[in-house]
């Protein structure tokens, strides 16, 4: 996509108009020159291909997902560990986050200045794309005779010109006005929808979806939508990419220039050298033509919405997977598998104490041993700083599933303390 956005900004650079200047003794509009890059079916093809790869992988792990989801049913159902929790919607910002890998009361929670922290930086992220959109993000300058020229026509202003997100949308809706052609309307229509969306639209979208995954009560099903909605927004979400295609013109679109016009006008070279030296010119207006681009402030906010949109995401992301590991994954099952194999890596097994002796008498058979799976880094190991432990309620070392059910999380969702007693553990 970098390609694309530093086309646009391609146009925004050389999309200039030379008017004659309006003084007495030349006639009333003289001459009207307009200069216009115009994107050919090259462009267009390549911005189709980044569209059908982004649509094609989000097809790709749609189904990807859905045969995962399939095997796990099967396997919990194969190990006979299928429950039937009650599914209330349930607010992240309050869950109770399961601390240890084994049957415990011991619980962490958000807390609680950091939810406010949380909603400041979210307002804060929303602003920070609103003005970066809004303000001025590059600035596109003529130098040069052709500078001169423009200047000439404009009231011997500068050759200058700003541009936002929204004004480069603008300059090239214009363009293709000027072009009139429905072809024109079609492709850069798409190619300005395309810099509004992706750069303006999906990242507030990504904001309101991380708000109401953390604060708004959600069942287990509107969670995994919401998920699935953020983690397509954050495919489409360019500010990044637009910041560095800005950054990529400011530094060639000098030499693109020069290349294209001061090439052929070299007996002009001696000229202007001579204007220039006795102050007639400027430096920097002593050749036919150069555009400079410079970076404004408006790109840097929008980076740092990149980077604060970067580290809310893995705050929410995070928490939301955790909560999805407490919901759906027993105890018994979090740390091992129940499969016995017989590997030799004894850094990665643990010996079933039952077959110890038979396998130090040295009887040649392999000792069955069980597969340890790596625990991955959760929300409460990257946030530790971010949440405090609580003792909810004291319960068996091992877990216990009572008619089928999770005794631990039965009471702990329920809040059904005096379920816990002699008369219910089998």
């Amino acid at each position: 996509m970098v390609d694309i956005f530093v086309l646009l900004l391609t146009l925004a650079s050389f999309n200039l108009n030379i008017l004659s200047p309006n003084v007495s003794f030349l006639p009333k509009d003289l001459y009207n020159v307009q200069l216009m890059v115009v994107p050919m079916w090259g462009l267009y093809s390549n911005m189709t291909a980044q569209l059908v790869s982004q649509v094609s992988s989000h097809i790709i792990i749609a189904y990807h997902n859905k045969s995962t989801k399939a095997a796990t049913r099967a396997q919990v159902d194969e190990w006979g560990l299928s429950q039937s929790v009650r599914d209330e919607p349930e607010r992240l910002c309050k869950h109770q986050f399961k601390l240890e890998y084994e049957a415990s009361g011991k619980r962490v929670a958000v807390r609680r200045v950091f939810n406010w922290i949380l909603s400041f930086l979210l307002l804060a992220l929303a602003g920070l794309v609103v003005v970066g959109c809004v303000l001025p993000s590059f600035n596109i300058e003529l130098f040069g005779l052709v500078g001169l020229l423009v200047e000439s026509g404009n009231r011997f202003e500068e050759a200058a010109t700003d541009y936002s997100v929204f004004g480069l949308t603008k300059m090239i809706m214009g363009q293709a006005r000027v072009l009139g052609r429905a072809g024109d309307y079609i492709g850069l229509g798409t190619l300005a929808s395309l810099l509004v969306v992706t750069v303006f639209i999906v990242p507030l979208a990504q904001v309101a979806s991380l708000f109401a995954s953390w604060f708004l009560p959600m069942s287990r099903k509107t969670r995994e939508r919401n998920e699935l909605f953020n983690e397509v927004l954050s495919a489409w979400q360019y500010m990044e990419v637009y910041v560095m295609s800005i950054v990529i013109t400011a530094w060639q679109i000098s030499g693109v220039s020069e290349f294209m016009i001061n090439a052929y006008c070299g007996k002009l070279q001696r000229t202007f050298t001579s204007l220039a030296f006795y102050g007639v010119l400027e430096a920097e207006d002593a050749q036919c033509f150069q555009v400079g681009a410079t970076v404004e402030a408006a790109s840097w906010l929008l980076v740092a919405a990149s980077v604060l949109l970067f580290f809310v995401s893995k705050f929410v992301v995070s928490a939301a997977r955790q909560k999805k590991q407490d919901d759906n994954t027993p105890i018994s099952k979090r740390l091992h598998t129940d499969r016995w194999t017989s590997t030799r890596s004894a850094d990665e097994t643990v010996r079933d104490e039952d077959e110890e002796g038979s396998s130090s008498n040295g009887s040649g058979s392999s000792a069955r041993k069980i597969r340890v799976s790596p625990v991955p880094p959760r929300f409460t190991d990257f946030f530790s700083f971010a949440t405090v432990s609580r003792q909810l309620i004291q319960t068996p070392p091992q877990a216990v599933f009572h008619n089928g059910v999770d005794v631990e999380t039965a009471v702990l969702s329920n809040g059904m303390k005096d379920f816990v007693n002699a008369n219910t553990w089998d």
